[in-house]
């Protein structure tokens, strides 16, 4: 860990003294009469300080600039008289430099130290310049600021300070602030990291171009699949431009809130990617993203995440390597430890539940069931009794919803295809709709043990002198509505629908069938689309029956021959054939998204929509296609020309033979009425589709569950006449509820 900086320097390294047995660093620097300056640095991560062994007749000025667990120690030894005047104004812009543009440790607010240990440097009214080094924790929790409405972070961090909180971790989804390509919207990022900061917190910012966390495509940005040659989290030329171009926008944003800044920021450490080693092993391309940061000002501490069993190969030598798990705290940290004996430990995700996917069960934990006393157990082996100091993050701290078409999906060794459901409850301490947990309470009265033992390791953001304390309040879970029954009173038919310019939006070929990221080479695209083909009259030869082949389809299908609903098949395999009528004169095609893939070697299998020909009697290719997208991101609020619903006397279930269709309902909400946070519950005569209200895309419903609810955010209402739509693709029923409780767990 030796360095150094000169013109023509040449040094050895010996011992000069044979009784010094200290470890301290031994230099012989070369005698060159012809050099008047030279200026070493010395990055120290183990000694304390150097040896110089020189010639005492040598009267080169030498500087020394000596970084050694972040503290600095700067000396100057011998200077020609002739060069005097100049020599001194040279060291003096020389120290003015290093301290403006400090070495790699010299700015960083965390200092990983001797016998696993971490600090923290703190502005504080008394020490401006950060001279104290401070023992320190980092007590975190992730709240994803994208899935959670932004009138209630504030009510969410309040919750985590008073768990014993002291940072907020957050990824940062390319696709949520690049939707097209070159358009950049940071204006909710800017304001949650202003928010952390006036709630005296630090922030921990995970702003790789990948972030998987379950989300669509793992926060990447459907149009980089455009390119057909695309492979993403590489070296690829052309991931690597787009991911410059981003980082070009978004890392000056974060340098400015950095807590080195001290201008309003608290943000202490920078993921680089994210648990790469489950992915790749690319050294070079780390060393690439880690050089973005570095260009763009970024100078708190970087650190890689990754699962126990492939540490090693998403880590780079110079960078804090954590890790990801649940259960078996002892075990994992051993493996940790086994990579990085020296550094501190650091639990990047200590996973506190888990996500759930369509049609299986309610998951609390991974792989088993994990409740509050086996949680609290698992954190006080973390915090009370291991035999090493350890940081932790816990994953999720607050859970959140995949509001609108967000919710990633995976593709299990590429046979099994499964999408994850709407809520990101995550069973986590604090619920979707803001509620304390039992999980919530079992850290709490976790870290209330610890600063008990530990109280100077209250540390929070902020520049008084007076010492933290943690003091937790009586807090109150927010207040749920049950606004009851909703009755459906109208519909748009399928036909409607694809001729409504407000809901979707049309396209021509002549060549087949384009997917949905060639349609929108430069925009995200989401939701559903619709391929129609008049082609088949001229095509077609005298028989009973005729197929439909299509070699290469995601995600769900569902045909239609004139109209009328001929086949359908959820996502189980790419290839599909289907018979239709000998008198088939329109073919229409509908695809539903149902997530791009978010974890694994499955990335670049992401494409939506008809991904190949589609044949005739499996030689006869369909050229000529109109091509609609539904992707409802323009509103419902200008949809016109509702057709009354037609109510049956038995109120049974009525299926949808001819295709989906939009229905409408409303609600009142009383001048003397409160506006709460509610849960729509379709009930089981509605199939699966997607739901809003008053414009606000609530997500995707599905009978096979686990899910029956989907959570409605206050914010969403308003007082008066509220409008509740959904665009159903199976069966659908009457009426819908307006419930109190969130119902997760229904399989």
């Amino acid at each position: 860990n030796l360095g150094f900086a000169s013109h023509n320097a040449q040094f050895e390294k010996k011992q000069c003294n044979n009784n010094n047995n200290n470890n301290n660093g031994i230099v012989q620097l070369a005698d060159d009469g012809n050099l008047f300056l030279e200026f070493y640095i010395f990055n120290i991560s183990r000694e304390r300080s150097i040896h110089l062994c020189k010639n005492s007749n040598d009267k080169r000025l030498l500087i020394f600039y000596n970084v050694s667990n972040g503290l600095y120690k700067i000396g100057v030894r011998n200077a020609n008289p002739r060069y005097r005047l100049i020599l001194v104004s040279v060291v003096f812009l020389l120290i003015l430099r290093a301290h403006l543009s400090p070495s790699e440790y010299g700015n960083q607010t965390l200092i990983l130290g001797e016998e696993r240990r971490l600090s923290i440097r703190l502005y504080k009214e008394d020490d401006p310049k950060r001279t104290v080094l401070r023992p320190f924790r980092i007590l975190s929790g992730s709240l994803q600021y994208f899935r959670i409405a932004p009138q209630s972070w504030a009510d969410r961090i309040a919750l985590m300070k008073d768990a014993g909180l002291n940072t907020v971790e957050t990824f940062v989804p390319w696709n949520v602030h690049e939707r097209e390509v070159g358009k950049y919207q940071f204006d909710n990022l800017i304001k949650f990291l202003e928010l952390v900061h006036q709630n005296e917190m630090f922030t921990i910012i995970r702003p790789s171009p990948y972030i998987g966390a379950e989300w669509d495509f793992g926060g990447l940005p459907s149009w980089l699949l455009s390119d057909d040659e695309m492979i993403v989290r590489s070296n690829y030329p052309g991931y690597i431009k787009a991911v410059e171009r981003y980082y070009d926008a978004l890392l000056p944003i974060l340098a400015r809130y950095q807590y080195n800044r001290r201008t309003g920021g608290s943000i202490i450490a920078f993921q680089i990617e994210h648990e790469y080693g489950s992915y790749s092993q690319d050294k070079t391309y780390l060393e690439k993203l880690r050089a973005m940061y570095v260009k763009h000002g970024l100078d708190e501490i970087f650190f890689t995440s990754d699962a126990p069993r492939v540490l090693q190969q998403g880590t780079l030598d110079n960078v804090w390597a954590t890790i990801n798990f649940q259960r078996e705290v002892t075990t994992h940290v051993d493996k940790l430890i086994e990579l990085r004996s020296e550094a501190h430990v650091m639990i990047s995700e200590y996973r506190t539940g888990a996500f759930d996917e369509w049609g299986k069960p309610h998951r609390t934990g991974d792989p088993t069931q994990y409740n509050a006393d086996e949680l609290e157990l698992d954190i006080e082996e973390i915090l009370l009794t291991a035999q090493y100091e350890i940081s932790v993050n816990f994953y999720m701290f607050c859970g959140g919803t995949n509001f609108g078409f967000t919710a990633g999906a995976n593709h299990f060794e590429m046979k099994h295809y499964v999408s994850t459901v709407t809520s990101y409850d995550y069973n986590a301490p604090i619920s979707e709709s803001g509620d304390m947990t039992g999980k919530y309470h079992a850290i709490r009265n976790v870290l209330k043990k610890f600063y008990e033992q530990n109280p100077t390791l209250v540390i929070y953001n902020h520049e008084r002198t007076a010492t933290d304390t943690f003091e937790p309040k009586d807090l109150t879970d927010p207040k749920k509505i049950a606004y009851g029954k909703v009755k459906i009173t109208e519909y748009k038919s399928f036909e409607q629908i694809l001729e409504d310019s407000v809901i979707g939006t049309k396209y021509e070929s002549e060549t087949g069938p384009l997917g949905m990221e060639d349609l929108k080479k430069t925009t995200t695209t989401e939701g559903y689309i619709v391929y129609v083909n008049k082609e088949i009259p001229e095509l077609i030869k005298a028989a009973d029956q005729h197929t439909i082949s299509i070699p290469e389809v995601a995600d769900t299908v569902t045909i239609l021959a004139d109209g009328e609903t001929v086949y359908y098949a959820n996502q189980t395999s790419y290839a599909i054939e289907s018979e239709i009528p000998a008198e088939t004169k329109v073919l229409t095609i509908f695809v539903e998204n149902l997530g791009r893939i978010y974890y694994g070697p499955g990335l670049d299998y992401s494409r939506k929509g008809i991904l190949n020909n589609v044949l005739l009697d499996k030689k006869t290719e369909l050229k000529k296609w109109l091509m609609i997208l539904l992707e409802f991101d323009r509103g419902l609020s200008g949809v016109t020309d509702w057709k009354t619903v037609v109510r049956s006397e038995d109120s049974t279930t009525s299926h949808l033979a001819r295709g989906p269709k939009l229905f409408r309902g409303s609600f009142t909400i009383d001048e003397s009425q409160e506006i709460e946070d509610t849960f729509l519950s379709p009930g089981p005569r509605w199939g699966k589709g997607v739901a809003f209200v008053n414009g606000h895309n609530l997500g995707r419903y599905w009978k096979i569950g686990p899910q029956k609810t989907l959570y409605i955010p206050k914010h969403f209402l308003v007082k008066g006449t509220n409008y509740l739509y959904l665009f159903e693709t199976h069966h659908y029923g009457q009426e819908v509820k307006l419930v109190d409780k969130p119902n997760l767990a229904a399989y």
